[in-house]
């Protein structure tokens, strides 16, 4: 399926056309493996299947990528997960903020279906890899969830919670991840609160302090009517 999104390579403001190509998932790929047993006892709650071996990294189709500001759910068991994102284009490695949105109830069924159930959300906006390299640790991160006028604090940390691009050298080589129209989601962090929010609205932002420059989205979540059957 062709799935072109158009975004902008800041702080040029250059447009950068992608025709999606092949898509990656990863999960449990925290850089403390003691935060990511907390995140699988998190999952294993709501009775997601505990993974054999971490991190893990799941292939999904490319129509799944979106800047879209609204999606739509069959149910209310849902939820973001604020991931960094690498997209390579043109030439060149990119980094951006998105969301991989998760249906918890297919998840205790089958992880890899839950992550090609609803949309991977991106931030339009992205930075050259390159640009923002030497000072990675520096880099943070955050998402909020809003239910109702009700807005919170849902995920907060560095980029550095995370393994780094670096560090997944030897997975992007054998799947060959690292080709022109591919994109990378780094799986996510913990949660501020230790629970999942099944919210209406998520917004999420990457921020770069050496630099002063921010990348922002949101999106809202609309559930669909009840089937009739």
């Amino acid at each position: 399926m062709k799935n072109h999104l158009t975004l902008r390579e800041q702080p040029s403001g250059k447009e950068i056309g992608v025709d999606v190509n092949r898509v990656f998932n990863a999960g449990y790929a925290g850089s403390d493996q003691e935060k990511v047993q907390e995140h699988i006892d998190e999952l294993a709650k709501l009775g997601v299947p505990t993974p054999q071996t971490t991190p893990t990294l799941y292939p999904i189709a490319n129509n799944n990528p979106t800047t879209d500001d609204t999606i739509q759910v069959q149910h209310e068991e849902t939820s973001g997960e604020i991931e960094y994102v690498l997209i390579w284009a043109e030439g060149e490695l990119y980094v951006t903020v998105g969301s991989d949105h998760t249906d918890r109830r297919l998840e205790t069924f089958s992880v890899p279906m839950s992550k090609q159930a609803y949309p991977n959300i991106i931030a339009s906006d992205i930075w050259k890899y390159s640009d923002v390299k030497d000072h990675w640790d520096q880099i943070t991160f955050a998402c909020w969830a809003s239910s109702g006028d009700e807005k919170e604090l849902y995920q907060q940390g560095k980029v550095t919670d995370l393994m780094t691009p670096e560090e997944w050298a030897p997975q992007f080589e054998s799947m060959q991840v690292h080709t022109e129209g591919n994109f990378f989601f780094s799986a996510t962090i913990n949660t501020v609160a230790k629970s999942l929010a099944f919210a209406d609205y998520y917004e999420f932002e990457l921020h770069d302090p050496v630099r002063n420059q921010t990348i922002r989205h949101a999106y809202r979540v609309e559930q669909l009517q009840q089937p009739v059957e």
